[in-house]
């Protein structure tokens, strides 16, 4: 039976504080060929399989037939490619009690018996209760060596190679589909992403060249991210597009790794951006930020300001390959403002 709900205090999936990690952040890491491939000319049928993670290897001996997820990526990619998922995290929506579906818009329905966790806190007894024979955690944003060790006791863990986020989104799917023997349809996928991007650029050239924002609104301060190597902003660059240097360039620590903060004091600086994508804890944070003095009285608000749902928030921090379509249609009314360079 689906795990009951309860509800929850809101949060959103760019940054976890309760947690110490950023879900935006990337940790800054240079991307790395992140998949233990087949043996040359070997057929997706080709088990065993042996994957190296950031806390040991893991061994898959057959071919998966009951998958947990726990990140985002890893429900959409497993669902995309097919998987039996018997357990996934629950959509940040339903976390924040905004919601009721707890499946992700851009992921096919679940069996109804499916059990739903909260990605904040994984639960070792539920995963052990729902019998997976494979436990897919690539994008496990609470996943540290000490809960690897407890689950590796249920099934075969594949992890991140080196840490969260910093590998391309290509290498993270082909990852997945090795440890799912789907290397093939994993091909596709990436085929299909790269259509998607490849159909918006034509669509909107003026993109070429052109600056963003992202952030989150705390009290007083915006956290933004602008590290050129985190997944998010590797996103924007197949877009043509770059963080906007006079936020990028900033100097001091963020609140999270790969951020920069930015008072609301500094607000004149979003005024160049070609668009400003922002995302909320709360609608009082959201209240707080559009009606500050400094903030309200940018040209930006009232031209090229984009104000992000949860759901949307979730992809772009991690911007899967089987989300990107989804994705990229969400972010095209925004993407649209951006004036020609």
């Amino acid at each position: 039976m689906p795990v009951s709900r309860p509800h929850r205090r809101a949060l959103v999936p760019m940054i976890a504080i309760a947690t110490g990690l950023s879900l935006l952040s990337g940790c800054a890491g240079t991307p790395t060929d992140s998949t233990t491939k087949p043996a040359a000319g070997s057929t997706d049928a080709s088990f065993p399989v042996t994957i190296h993670n950031a806390f040991g290897d893991a061994t898959i001996d057959d071919k998966p037939t009951r998958v947990a997820t726990l990140g985002y990526a890893d429900v959409a990619l497993a669902s995309a490619l097919g998987a039996n998922v018997v357990l996934a995290p629950e959509s940040f929506s339903v976390i924040a009690g905004e919601g009721d579906d707890p499946n992700l818009p851009y992921v096919d329905a679940l069996a109804n018996d499916t059990t739903w966790v909260n990605p904040m806190s994984i639960n070792v007894e539920q995963v052990a209760a729902a019998r997976p024979d494979l436990i897919l955690a690539t994008a496990g944003f609470t996943l540290d060596e000490a809960l690897y060790d407890q689950l590796s006791d249920i099934a075969p863990v594949i992890t991140f190679e080196e840490q969260l986020y910093a590998a391309t989104s290509e290498d993270s799917a082909r990852r997945i589909a090795t440890a799912l023997g789907e290397t093939e349809a994993a091909e596709k996928l990436i085929a299909r992403a790269d259509e998607a991007i490849a159909d918006l650029t034509t669509e909107l050239p003026h993109l070429d060249g052109g600056t963003f924002l992202y952030g989150q609104a705390r009290d007083g301060v915006v956290v933004m991210l602008v590290d050129e190597r985190n997944v998010t902003a590797r996103f924007m660059q197949r877009l043509g597009l770059v963080a906007l240097p006079a936020v990028a360039d900033l100097q001091g620590t963020g609140s999270v790794p790969g951020a920069v903060d930015v008072s609301f004091e500094q607000a004149p600086l979003f005024d160049d951006a070609g668009v400003l994508f922002m995302t909320y804890q709360s609608g009082a944070l959201q209240e707080s930020f559009e009606k500050d003095p400094v903030v309200s009285s940018q040209a930006i608000m009232g031209t090229r300001y984009v104000p992000v749902d949860l759901e949307t928030a979730t992809a772009l921090q991690d911007p899967n390959i089987a989300a990107v379509p989804w994705l990229l249609d969400k972010l095209r009314p925004g993407l649209a403002l951006i004036p020609a360079p």
